[in-house]
């Protein structure tokens, strides 16, 4: 409690001491005034109080000063409050009148609110004992506002700020009141303009913890309120004042502007402490930011966020839900590269509501085969394409700001034959959809915030990844494939009422051109208000890919279950927007995951990488090899990787290996060892010994026949054909 604040009594609040009281009646309440006769008087007869009693009011006047009030005089031995509302009592006024109880009435210990009916609304005593034991942040908060705000109501004898409009001037002036010595009678005041009309909305914290006041004021542009976050840190001085000032507030040169800076952290405890700042767009408590600033739905708490992309304008809309479904989506209908473009785009504010991570689709093939057009057709759904594409000629660390500014969102890569650096090319493939950022220092100590996203992306190529990487002389990572899918793209074959392919890609890149923007945020306000809706519908389509994948390996069922099911719920949620059916979805994601799969493989993709690598070095290297039986034509290798068996049809022997360790570890190196003997011996390519020795499991003895006697360890492998492969 606030001890510059005395309390002040209650209307009859001393007449309590008249008796020795065992109980007290208190009418609390909009209504709860004298002039209420008839409400006063049917309470006290249900109650049978004596005639001469006088209740104890907490009405209008009372309630504008709580929690600084007392019920009962500091000399009152009564232990028991009996309430009774009239008229309205809010939630906030109940809190401070225990406050008031907890702090000004330290005997009572019983205090029990009831309606005008004579029933049991609350009993207060818990709560009166838990504020006296130490309240909690949210009790505090309520009390200390409740104190800023009767402070400000006080009859100000010392200078101050203050709203005022003079001479046509409106804003926060500095008012320095001039005081009668004898009578404390304000005789005169000096008003200095400080600054425009400036609000302090609130309090909040970033994700670091860092502080920071809301603020708010008119720009003088565009006549709108203007909101920004000031931090703690930079408040009161020049770096905050030039942010102010660079947003177009006014504001003084004068000493006593740094007093202005005091005034506002004065009346802070009487605003809200419960502000979000944050530098990343997406889900923000329960709301959906776009990278320009605009927010759709309403979040749990208010939001500022500090960031905006660099192409932000490219968030606008034109056109309406209507001609978009008329003019795009009704021309995209059976096209199922187009189809599946659109579906990476509505999964985009998916992933989050499904905790499922980042991926992309790669459309590969022909230069005249549409990608671009697709690309196109998928921006439109969240603004104007021309400037929401990306492509692959950049640097991995701008489409890295990219990702994050599109934050739980969609972002388009155009023609990956423009990235010409290979290693720019490796990392933008492989960091875009790892979520999070590299750690770095600050200069003052300490470590900048990491950069995190989540998003789908839609790229396009005439070569798929995996070749384009390989073409590069860059290393596949296996994880590249299936956070990237390859997809090689249809050709158009639904052109509508278009005569050919050119026909129909020529309207819908104009089409796309005045309609856009308008469906993603309908479908973005759709997923804020129907979260248990997506989820089960998901459940359920997840299910069915469970059971279509049951018989693939464990790597193509999840990327199955995770994003072909993802995009599946996307499509089938969004067919309000799209207007096609449950059939025409399920289709298109079918076919494209059967695409997927023919080129990935249904083994993981580790396998076949690792059987791959093993085998076609097999093949560059049969010369390293000793035969046997011995040819005495062969040249001794000058680099001896092990004995190459040959088959021999007498004893059914097939061909096989023995790899020397070493040699068997480096050609492998890029996998873990333990791993990669596990995927070979599965495959029926290594074969363990009849008695494997412990530690030595996957190793076999070489024949003492071939090696003098000694006892050789080497891996025992044996190359399987392509017919066996197929079979």
């Amino acid at each position: 409690m606030n001890p510059n604040q005395k309390p002040r009594y209650a209307r009859n609040a001393k007449a309590q001491t008249a008796v020795k009281l065992a109980e007290i009646t208190v009418f609390a309440g909009t209504e709860a005034e004298p002039y209420n006769e008839t409400g006063i008087k049917m309470i006290l007869e249900a109650i049978r109080e004596e005639k001469n009693c006088k209740p104890v009011f907490i009405g209008k006047q009372e309630l504008a000063l709580l929690p600084n009030i007392r019920i009962t005089p500091a000399s009152s031995e009564c232990e028991t409050l009996s309430i009774y509302q009239l008229g309205e009592l809010t939630e906030e006024q109940r809190t401070l009148i225990c406050a008031a109880i907890a702090h000004h009435s330290p005997k009572v210990k019983t205090a029990i609110l009831y309606d005008n009916a004579i029933q049991v609304l609350e009993n207060m005593s818990g709560y009166i004992e838990q504020i006296r034991a130490g309240q909690n942040d949210t009790t505090k908060m309520i009390i200390e506002q409740a104190q800023a705000k009767n402070a400000a109501n006080q009859p100000k004898n010392s200078p101050y700020f203050e709203e005022r409009e003079i001479n046509g001037a409106r804003g926060l002036y500095y008012i320095i009141p001039k005081i009668d010595k004898d009578t404390g009678e304000i005789l005169s005041e000096k008003e200095r303009w400080t600054c425009n009309t400036l609000t302090l909305k609130g309090e909040g914290y970033n994700e670091s913890g860092e502080a920071f006041y809301i603020f708010e004021w008119e720009h003088p542009q565009t006549k709108k309120p203007h909101t920004e976050a000031i931090a703690f840190s930079s408040f009161g001085k020049s770096a905050g004042w030039e942010i102010m000032q660079r947003y177009g507030l006014k504001m003084t040169n004068e000493s006593y502007l740094n007093k202005l800076a005091d005034h506002f952290h004065a009346i802070s405890k009487a605003t809200p402490r419960n502000w979000k700042v944050t530098a990343l767009a997406g889900w923000q408590n329960g709301a959906y930011i776009l990278p320009n600033g605009e927010m759709i739905g309403e979040p749990k708490s208010p939001v500022y966020f500090t960031q905006k992309t660099m192409d932000s304008l490219g968030y606008t809309t034109k056109g309406t839900l209507e001609s978009w479904k008329s003019e795009i989506a009704g021309n995209i209908r059976g096209n199922y590269s187009m189809m599946i473009g659109i579906a990476t785009a509505l999964t985009a504010p998916l992933l989050k509501v499904l905790g499922l991570s980042s991926f992309g689709v790669h459309l590969y093939g022909d230069s005249s085969k549409g990608k671009s057009t697709t690309i196109h057709l998928a921006n439109s759904i969240y603004g104007d394409k021309s400037k929401l594409v990306k492509t692959w000629n950049s640097t991995p660390y701008a489409i890295q700001q990219e990702a994050v500014a599109r934050n739980d969102g969609f972002l388009t890569l155009d023609e990956i034959g423009q990235a010409k650096n290979a290693k720019d090319l490796e990392a933008i493939a492989y960091d875009i959809f790892n979520e999070t950022g590299k750690m770095q220092g600050k200069k003052e100590g300490g470590n900048r915030e990491i950069n995190r996203w989540k998003i789908t992306a839609l790229s396009t190529g005439e070569k798929d990844l995996e070749t384009q990487l390989r073409q590069q002389g860059v290393k596949i990572h296996t994880g590249q494939l299936v956070r990237l899918l390859n997809l090689p793209i249809y050709e158009t074959s639904n052109f509508h009422q278009f005569p050919n392919a050119k026909s129909h890609a020529d309207y819908l890149n104009e089409a796309v051109t005045e309609h856009y923007g308008v469906v993603g945020r309908s479908w973005i306000a759709f997923i804020a208000e129907n979260g248990e809706q997506i989820k089960a519908t998901y459940k359920a389509i997840r299910r069915k890919w469970l059971d279509l994948t049951e018989n693939m390996s464990g790597q193509v069922q999840r990327v199955a279950c995770d994003r072909f099911a993802a995009m599946e719920t996307a499509l089938q949620l969004a067919q309000y927007l799209t207007g096609w059916t449950e059939e025409e979805n399920s289709q298109a994601i079918l076919k494209n995951f059967l695409d997927w799969k023919e080129t990935f493989g249904e083994k993981t993709r580790e396998e076949t990488k690792i059987i791959e690598t093993l085998l076609d070095w097999l093949n560059e290297n049969e010369a390293s090899f000793i035969e046997y039986p011995f040819n005495q034509e062969q040249r001794t290798p000058l680099k001896i990787a092990g004995y190459r068996i040959l088959a021999n049809n007498s004893t059914k022997t097939s061909e096989h290996f023995f790899i020397y360790p070493k040699s068997f570890k480096e050609t492998l190196a890029e996998f873990p060892l333990l791993m990669a003997c596990t995927k070979l011996h599965e495959a029926g390519i290594l074969h363990k010994p009849a008695r494997p020795e412990k530690g030595y499991e996957f190793l076999n003895t070489i024949p003492k026949s071939m090696t003098s006697g000694k006892k050789v360890r080497a891996y025992k492998i044996v190359p399987i054909t392509a017919d066996e492969e197929a079979d």
